[in-house]
């Protein structure tokens, strides 16, 4: 077994945390400290981390525990088990089990089983052979298929469930009705009947550009806590561009604003809004102007470590549609607040070939 912790030869303290240049395979691992490793794992047995662990390549293990947050930026291939006590981020999960105690962000899932206390949100196909459970809300970009069944107090999927046993395939607490034509994204809950949330978006509040009245009758009709607390999210978001649009964005430095826009103007909720994609070119071009200056005045400013890893995220699915410049200035303040030395990582992705904007 080879064990990672504060005294490791070779790794570099960056904060809280441990940057691991290259790791070794191995039979089995253990960290007991809180690392981000800048290469892939390939591991024949269990990965254990006492603490977070972020892993910029790919993972191949039997299995993971891990007890803080996990993020994978590359695959996720386990043959086991992958059992997480906080958050879950990573791009293409495949597993026998998958459990956390948080939530799962990912692009795609493929598993047996998938238990979340938290929401399981997914951009592209949840696959699932036995369950998916969310005690709070599934919601897929594309859709769910697979002979198994889920579960969750709200599921929201781009195209119609695709699972082997139909409608019966939707079980308690959830209630499904088969989706309209042209319904994108379908809320489902022991309450209430569908409602196509875009369209119905788009002919009410879109052509006014009223978003406040649009995220608050996302919020009203919301079953869940965690899908309202995104949507307040927008509306403070939105509310403070428009603020600054009217009061002049010279002088406005947080780059953070304009990564929370691009999720929310690509997001198939506000996709067509005219007053979004409006705000949106707004800050990237003040920003293209400030970073072909000299870029100094630029700040991140983030208030939580679970808010630094979702811009991450947004920038690693979204980074490409943001002129390349100003994606990459906001890429390395992200990644330096998390604690990672931007040179060293920069060099890193380099010498793996990978494209740090998509």
């Amino acid at each position: 077994m080879t064990t990672y912790d504060d005294k490791t030869k070779g790794a570099i303290a960056a904060g809280r945390r441990f940057i691991l240049p290259l790791f070794n395979s191995c039979d089995e691992a253990t960290f007991k400290a809180s690392y981000i490793v800048a290469s892939d794992i390939k591991c024949g047995g269990k990965i254990t981390a006492l603490f977070d662990l972020i892993v910029l390549g790919t993972i191949e293990a039997s299995e993971v525990d891990v007890k803080g947050r996990f993020v994978c930026l590359g695959k996720c291939d386990v043959s086991g088990t992958i059992l997480v006590q906080n958050e879950i981020w990573a791009n293409d999960v495949r597993a026998k089990s998958i459990e956390t105690n948080d939530r799962i962000f990912a692009q795609e899932i493929d598993a047996e089983t998938i238990t979340a206390e938290g929401s399981i949100v997914v951009g592209k196909i949840l696959a699932v052979e036995k369950i998916a459970k969310s005690e709070k809300t599934i919601l897929c970009g594309e859709t769910a298929y697979g002979a198994g069944k889920v579960a969750a107090n709200t599921i929201i999927t781009g195209e119609p469930l695709d699972l082997d046993d139909g409608e019966e395939a939707v079980i308690s607490p959830s209630i499904y009705t088969p989706s309209v034509t042209h319904m994108q994204y379908v809320a489902y809950s022991d309450t209430s009947e569908p409602t196509d949330l875009i369209a119905y978006g788009e002919k009410e509040y879109a052509p006014l550009g009223n978003f406040r009245g649009y995220l608050d009758y996302l919020i009203s009709v919301t079953c869940d806590d965690e899908s309202k607390d995104i949507y307040s999210h927008w509306r403070s978001v939105l509310e403070e561009a428009e603020r600054v649009c009217q009061g002049g964005i010279g002088a406005y430095t947080n780059i953070a604003l304009l990564i929370w826009l691009t999720e929310i103007t690509m997001s198939s909720f506000f996709k067509n809004w005219d007053k979004i994609t409006d705000l949106f070119d707004a800050f990237e071009k003040h920003f293209k102007h400030l970073v072909e200056g000299s870029g100094d005045s630029i700040t991140c400013s983030i208030e939580n470590y679970s808010d630094w890893l979702e811009a991450l995220s947004i920038l690693s699915r979204l980074g490409a549609l943001i002129d390349s410049n100003v994606s990459h200035t906001a890429f390395e303040m992200v990644m330096s607040n998390l604690g990672l030395k931007v040179k060293f990582v920069s060099d890193r992705l380099d010498e793996k070939g990978w494209k740090i904007n998509g």
